[in-house]
């Protein structure tokens, strides 16, 4: 009977989480001249209701939960320098060091939350950022109608008057409720 009640919690929380769609999408934002304030470089994507990757993200969370998806959260991000269409920038802290951080923000609002982060990112192989796990009810209701912005930020080496674009891959492993 006692090992009952320890699994009762559990199966609260199990039922409590209720079905859910998970999926991957991938956008690139350009980080350019233009980007950079002082020392800090951040710039970002507009995911709108016609991208065609989060209109299918959600077309398929609503077929498997059977209503439209109303909670968000970001399980996993990463990141990969595309050299191929980089200018002047063969590696990630060429362009980024220090801390660097993914975000989402309502286009309209410009509320914004920190999904993931990673320190002093090298290479231009893919590099998997640490999730934040902060709440994404403050986007909900962006996310659900495709109408909010992905970027990036950080410390870097270049300045507004270089001559360089470093094209940044994120992918986020998504789950809607």
């Amino acid at each position: 009977m006692r090992r009952l009640l320890l699994f009762i919690p559990l199966a609260l929380s199990l039922i409590a989480c209720g079905p859910s769609h998970e999926g991957t999408v991938t956008y690139q934002v350009r980080l350019k001249p233009g980007s950079v304030t002082g020392s800090t470089i951040a710039d970002d994507v507009h995911v709108g209701p016609d991208d065609t990757q989060w209109k299918a993200f959600l077309s398929q969370a609503q077929d498997t939960l059977g209503e439209a998806p109303s909670r968000f959260e970001v399980t996993n991000v990463r990141m990969q320098l595309d050299v191929t269409k980089s200018k002047n920038v063969g590696t990630l802290q060429e362009v980024l060091t220090g801390e660097v951080t993914a975000f989402l923000r309502a286009s309209a609002t410009g509320v914004q939350v920190d999904i993931a982060d990673t320190q002093d990112p090298k290479g231009s192989a893919q590099v998997e950022l640490d999730t934040t796990g902060a709440s994404l009810e403050p986007l909900a209701a962006n996310l659900a109608q495709g109408d909010f912005r992905l970027g990036l930020r950080g410390s870097t080496p270049r300045t507004s008057s270089g001559d360089f674009e470093g094209v940044i891959t994120l992918t986020l492993d998504v789950t809607a409720r």
